[in-house]
């Protein structure tokens, strides 16, 4: 694996090579995440085989910074998120996220709203780690997810960040910024499938894979500083993101609905190698509705509502809604 200060890549998956008969060695080398048990995870495992399986296109992942910039994290979760999150009791960690959905057409929306710098609407979709107490000391975020942008080129497009609230008396000038994954295009109406593994080392392995086309990158990262220990609760989110300079948030786009799947997590209680169980979306997940302010300080109204959805093969997902603020 190539280094870099903040990442690493993998050896890249030749071209036909069989992955769903291959040894955990090689899922080690070449980035994959290691498979689940077809008998007792059978929905995660299908999740797995479905990520692995034909059509399957490796290559080492390209990043670039976005331009213009914007950030992430959860500064004001109630006003930029909108979806589901599920906390792992002490002394549980989690060290594994699924998630899957399919890229949305976005338009400008038909009301405007108000406090944000420029009608320029955004959205991420992303799964990620921690972040839900953003204002904690430490707290990061890794997240990985797709982007969607009606005012830009590409309107679509892969991308990841691991976000970090410094401590108070930390003396940092570094912008955290979103990085897009330049070679992976995305196209609306694209099957995405993603999700992140915390390995032994406390880095975290990102990987992401347009299922409609087959390509599938997959890197390592390591923590952006001292970080609180990583895995109190996982999201599967619909974000409007912050303008870097003005702190603002972007408006967020109508996006339609968004189904997320393959909703999974893993917990351990002694680290990423001790016996684990399966996390799933239940009635126990914490909903979180995105609200738009207004000039009323009293008055908000949700603009991206999230609802628990049971699929057909019995798994629980999360819809998440646009609706105008009017």
């Amino acid at each position: 694996m190539s280094e870099n200060d903040s990442y690493g890549f993998y050896d890249v998956v030749p071209d036909g090579f069989d992955l769903l008969d291959a040894t955990s060695d090689k899922f080690d080398l070449y980035g994959i995440p290691q498979k689940p048990n077809a008998v007792t995870e059978p929905r995660l495992f299908e999740f797995w085989k479905t990520l692995v399986s034909p059509p399957f296109t490796a290559r080492r992942p390209t990043f670039r910074k976005i331009d213009p910039p914007s950030q992430g994290g959860p500064l004001q979760s109630l006003l930029n998120w909108s979806g589901a999150l599920i906390s792992s009791p002490r002394p549980e960690r989690i060290v594994f996220a699924a998630a899957g959905w399919t890229a949305p057409s976005v338009s400008l929306p038909s009301t405007p709203a108000l406090f944000t710098p420029l009608n320029d609407p955004r959205s991420l979709l992303w799964v990620g780690l921690d972040g839900h107490n953003g204002m904690l000391p430490n707290i990061s975020l890794p997240q990985i997810g797709t982007g969607h942008w009606p005012n830009h080129t590409p309107q679509h497009f892969a991308w990841w960040e691991w976000w970090r609230n410094p401590a108070p008396n930390e003396a940092s000038t570094e912008q955290q910024e979103l990085l897009m994954i330049g070679n992976l295009p995305i196209n609306a109406g694209d099957e995405v499938l993603a999700g992140l593994a915390v390995q032994v080392s406390g880095d975290v392995l990102f990987f992401i894979k347009n299922q409609t086309t087959g390509e599938f990158r997959s890197f390592l990262a390591r923590p952006p500083g001292v970080i609180q220990p990583l895995g109190s609760s996982v999201e599967w989110v619909v974000e409007r993101p912050t303008d870097p300079p003005s702190r603002k948030l972007f408006p967020l786009p109508d996006y339609g609905s968004v189904d997320f799947k393959y909703c999974m997590a893993r917990a351990v209680a002694d680290g990423p190698l001790a016996p684990s169980r399966l996390m799933m979306l239940d009635d126990s997940a914490l909903m979180i509705h995105m609200r738009e302010a207004f000039a009323d300080p009293y008055r908000t109204v949700s603009v991206s509502i999230p609802e628990l959805r049971q699929d057909k093969d019995g798994s629980i997902g999360v819809t998440c809604s646009f609706r105008n603020p009017i």
